[in-house]
């Protein structure tokens, strides 16, 4: 089995022993010796803290949320054995209570990068073998992983607190207000814009490449953040500054499940949180044995159309039982995995995806509409994996259909599907609502439809609520709005 990127630095069990969680407000306030400054002293010191970073999001309360903010409300998943809060969100029926919503995993996230953010000068002021350059991509990292962290909880919530403290003494306000989206996503751009100078371009151990943040990570997440905030001509500049990195390409097709889910850190991978063994997340939402989840029943027909087989289809993204083949099963024949084989990375971003999104920001750039290119970069990522070419009717609303299309089919079940659904429907003051009141149709029956139409007919609804325990907590917070009664 893959060895776990988080075990490169040899103070991680330390790390980990003392980095346990507390039940206080955004999980900020200390509680453990390490965050203490006795603690960083050299730069292996510093090594340990940034793997923790890492390995706060290798853990299932944050990887679980990620997958189901990211998939359950949308139309690729159906219920098998989920029952309680998970379909609850699948209907898109959240109340403050729903611990779904507990946000504490991805603050301590937040937490350990701050306090790397904090403390990794001193400590190379403290050790002669640590060079400045190093500090710098230390540093970067951090930033980076910041990055991400709250592009997920701006996604999810759209206004959160924007904590960039370390709370390693009692100096620190740990009940602070939330801030707006717009605060957030300008903070991402700037830390981003920031650390892409300094993070390496590569490392030479496939899993260190993909496993650690470079400058295609944070390039990935420009681009991303730059595209939900609908600055198109920017997140162009973020595809072709990938672009030009010259380093991924798209895996061929015929090896598109084999190269991407079972032997992961692919040509075509740029960010992948790297497991090992068992993944807890993929294993419980769809191991086929007794899956939380199975695929949609129509699946089929969307990866056979007009009669054409796509590789991602059947024994790659499913198979002939509705089962999420993508991450269960072993190889094309139709064989599954153990249930200790679990050992799929959690892909965050891949060339597919800049490819499309480059796509998406050539179609709505005002001053570089290119829809030439984007039906181009649509149908390259499509003829991977398909013996056809997309229909060529070069027009604006055809060719943001298509696109809506290519990235269900390519992103199937990975914690994106919710979020293209709701990036397309929220522009122009959600002119394409229609796009989430779909959804209702593949969710509700006759006896509920009305009560599931409710849920999704608002649009503050499409952003999650603050969970009840976070609000006890802190009396500064205001319960997003749909919520508030």
């Amino acid at each position: 089995m893959k060895q776990n990127i988080l075990k490169i630095f040899t103070l991680i069990s330390a790390l980990l022993l003392t980095l346990t969680s507390c039940d206080d407000y955004l999980d900020l306030q200390p509680k453990d010796s390490l965050i203490q400054q006795d603690f960083w002293k050299n730069k292996e010191q510093v090594k340990a803290a940034l793997a923790g970073c890492y390995a706060s999001m290798n853990q299932s309360a944050f990887t679980d949320r990620v997958l189901k903010w990211g998939e359950l409300r949308a139309d690729m998943v159906a219920p098998f054995t989920a029952s309680g809060n998970d379909v609850n969100l699948m209907k898109n029926y959240m109340v403050p209570t729903n611990n779904l919503s507990d946000w504490r995993s991805f603050y301590a996230t937040i937490n350990y990068c701050n306090l790397v953010l904090k403390f990794a000068d001193g400590a190379q002021a403290n050790d002669l073998s640590f060079t400045e350059q190093e500090l710098k991509t230390f540093k970067a990292e951090a930033l980076t992983i910041r990055s991400l962290v709250y592009l997920i909880l701006v996604k999810n919530f759209k206004e959160v607190p924007l904590v960039l403290t370390a709370t390693s003494d009692n100096q620190v306000d740990f009940y602070v207000e939330k801030n707006t989206e717009q605060e957030i996503l300008t903070q991402i751009i700037t830390d981003l814009e920031s650390a892409v100078e300094d993070l390496n371009l590569s490392y030479a151990d496939p899993r260190y490449d993909k496993g650690r943040m470079t400058k295609g990570g944070a390039l990935a997440i420009l681009a991303d953040t730059y595209l939900w905030n609908e600055q198109y001509d920017d997140c162009l500049s973020a595809c072709t500054r990938i672009n030009n990195l010259n380093k991924y390409e798209l895996v061929n097709g015929a090896e598109w499940f084999n190269s991407l889910f079972i032997e992961g850190n692919s040509v075509e991978g740029i960010f992948e949180l790297q497991f090992d063994d068992i993944a807890a997340t993929v294993r419980n939402a769809f191991y086929w044995a007794n899956p939380d989840f199975i695929a949609f029943d129509g699946i089929q027909s969307l990866y056979h159309e007009g009669g054409i087989n796509d590789v991602r289809g059947l024994t790659s993204t499913f198979d002939d039982f509705l089962f999420v083949f993508k991450y269960t099963g072993l190889d094309r024949t139709g064989r599954y995995r153990g249930n200790n084989d679990f050992y799929n990375n959690f892909i965050f971003y891949r060339y597919a995806d800049i490819k499309l999104m480059e796509a998406e920001a050539y179609i709505l750039s005002t001053t570089q509409q290119d829809l030439q290119k984007a039906y181009d970069l649509i149908n390259e990522v499509h003829q991977r994996a398909a013996s056809n070419i997309v229909d060529p009717n070069i027009n604006e609303p055809f060719l943001l259909e298509a696109l809506l299309l290519e990235r269900q089919k390519e992103f199937a079940f990975e914690g994106k599907r919710w979020h293209d659904l709701l990036r397309f429907a929220k522009r122009n003051n959600f002119q394409r609502q229609d796009l989430i009141l779909n959804l209702v149709d593949f969710k509700a029956g006759d006896e509920d439809y009305d009560q599931i139409l409710s849920f999704f007919s608002n649009t503050e609804s499409y952003y999650l609520p603050i969970y009840q325990d976070e609000l006890n907590r802190n009396h500064n917070l205001v319960q997003n709005p749909y919520y508030e009664n």
